[in-house]
Order: structure tokens, then C-alpha cells, then sequence
């Protein structure tokens, strides 16, 4: 009987004992508040890839007064398109939304095309392509997070042909095999994490008109002008430093 006692004395101050420690003030902090993810930035360095189309449109006016015969309607332009593809590299700083650049790239294209008239048998040949070409611009942007809208325009450097060969007369005339020009566009991009992100973008490209001309036996003194332009789209992916 004594040991039953004794027994539920004990386990009542066991349990007396525990209710009024859990009534005590804990020296334990609150729990530790989340920590919220870091902000999204642009700033950085970024190097890539790009893949798309070119369209390329090169004239070649008859500038004199009488009619060359080898030109319809005194000139003729040759609409040319190409597969293209190169790489950028470029940097950018963002300011709260505003995210401002410069981005360089290198492009090669298969773009090229003729035009042939056979007017005296032996046959006059405008032909252009546009195989490489090269661009610094500025890129302006407004951030929406991870997605990035931007316009941008700079200038361009290219290899261009733009040509008259007349084998009748004969003679031959080219705008130069070198053209630098001024381009702007428009494209967004998305980053798909803190290093990758893919671009779709859309440039026009102006050349400065070149007038050449030649002595035709005979005939006098033909000039013509040389007038191009083109335009690509493009898909790109970058790796942000």
C-alpha cells in the first residue's frame, strides 16, 4: 500500500511539474522569417549564337538619259534571299527596369542572285550577293523580370557585291566589295535561368548608294547607280557571364 502511494505521488509531481514548465516563457527566438529569392538582373557579359533568313534588295540605275537597252526601264533589282548564321557577344547594365547595351556580331549568308539580258547576243549580267557581314549596336531595353523587349541600331559592315558585266561592249562596274551602312531593329529576350537565355530579333539594313561609270566605244559615257539594302530575322541563344 505504501509503495502504491508513494508511486502516485510521484507521478503527480512529474505531471504538476511539466504543466507549469510548459506556463514558463521560452528562451528560444521566433522561427527564422524566409528568405525571399534574389532579384533578376541583366547586368553582365554574354556571348552567343544566332540562326535565320536574310532578304536583300540590290538595284543598278541607268543614270544617263539614253536608254542602256541591257536594263528594263533603265534599272533592275535583284530581290535575293539566304540562310544565315553567326555569333554575338555583347554587355549590359540595368538600371531599376531600364536595361541599356552594346552588342556586337559576325554573320554569314548565303544570299546571291542574277540577272541576265541577252539584248545582242552576247549577254549583259547584274548579279549581287551579301556573304558575310558585321554590326556594333546599341540595345535598349524594359525589363519585365526575365523577359526583356529591346529596340537597338548601330552600324553595319559587310561584304557586298552589287555588279554590272557587260560582255557585248565590254565592261565592268561594282559598288565596291566593301559597304558600311547603318541598321536598326527590334527583338526580346527571355532568360531561362541566371546564365541562359534564347532571343528572336528583326534588323534592317541600309547601304549608301555608289554611282560608277564607264566609256562605251561609240556611245559615250554610261553611269549608273548601285542601291542596297537588306533585312534579316533571327533566333539566338546567349550565356550570361
Amino acid at each position: 500500500m505504501k509503495r502504491a502511494l508513494l508511486a502516485s505521488t510521484a507521478l503527480c509531481v512529474i505531471l504538476v511539474s511539466g504543466a507549469f514548465a510548459s506556463d514558463l516563457p521560452t528562451m528560444k527566438g521566433p522561427p527564422p522569417a524566409p528568405v525571399p529569392p534574389p532579384v533578376f538582373s541583366w547586368t553582365g557579359f554574354y556571348i552567343g549564337g544566332n540562326i535565320g533568313g536574310l532578304w536583300s534588295s540590290d538595284g543598278v540605275v541607268d543614270l544617263d538619259p539614253l536608254n542602256y537597252g541591257y536594263i528594263p526601264g533603265n534599272s533592275n533589282t535583284l530581290g535575293l534571299s539566304g540562310l544565315l548564321g553567326g555569333v554575338q557577344a555583347g554587355y549590359n547594365y540595368q538600371v531599376q527596369s531600364f536595361v541599356l547595351g552594346i552588342e556586337g556580331d559576325i554573320d554569314f549568308s548565303s544570299a546571291k542572285g542574277s540577272f541576265s539580258n541577252f539584248l545582242h547576243g552576247e549577254p549583259a549580267i547584274h548579279s549581287a550577293s551579301l556573304p558575310f557581314f558585321g554590326d556594333i549596336r546599341a540595345r535598349v531595353g524594359v525589363a519585365f523580370d526575365r523577359f526583356l523587349p529591346y529596340v537597338t541600331g548601330g552600324v553595319v559592315f559587310a561584304n557586298l557585291n552589287n555588279s554590272l558585266v557587260d560582255y557585248d561592249f565590254p565592261f565592268s562596274l561594282n559598288r565596291g566589295s566593301t559597304a558600311t551602312g547603318w541598321t536598326v531593329g527590334a527583338g526580346v529576350e527571355y532568360a531561362i535561368d541566371n546564365h541562359w537565355s534564347v532571343k528572336a530579333e528583326y534588323l534592317f539594313m541600309q547601304f549608301p548608294d555608289v554611282t560608277a561609270s564607264t566609256v562605251i566605244p561609240d556611245a559615250g559615257t554610261y553611269a549608273f547607280k548601285f542601291k542596297d539594302s537588306a533585312q534579316l530575322a533571327r533566333v539566338g541563344v546567349n550565356y550570361r557571364f
